[in-house]
């Protein structure tokens, strides 16, 4: 098994029938986030998808914890987007911002290029 691992903060079926699915293919460990962010310190490189549009105005600040924590690499994202709501969420920390259903139809080539860059 590689050292590689994606966690999932959402409440989207089809977004995690999807990251279960690439993550099997793969060989990736996915953990979905229950109870908000449980990022283990297992010295792998993560990667953190959250679905922003379930979250509460508290849970951001979750984010901004992580900003510094150069092994996570941190996806958001969301039904709708637009330029004001995409900066305000790249100050969070978050290192890409996509609509849901680009992420979703280029979730595996996104999760390789993140995964594989050094």
């Amino acid at each position: 098994m590689n050292n590689n691992i994606i966690f999932a903060w959402m409440d989207d079926w089809q977004m995690s029938a999807r990251l279960a699915k690439l993550s099997t293919a793969n060989s990736y460990e996915l953990k979905f986030c229950e109870n908000g962010l449980q990022l283990t310190d297992s010295g792998a490189r993560c990667v953190l998808i959250i679905d922003i549009g379930g979250l509460a105005e508290d849970e951001f600040k979750q984010i901004t914890q992580l900003q510094e924590d150069d092994t996570v690499f941190i996806i958001a994202y969301d039904l709708e987007m637009d330029g004001a709501r995409i900066k305000y969420l790249r100050e969070l920390g978050c290192d890409m911002v996509l609509k849901r259903n680009k992420l979703l139809k280029n979730l595996d080539t996104i999760l390789q290029k993140i995964i594989n860059a050094d």
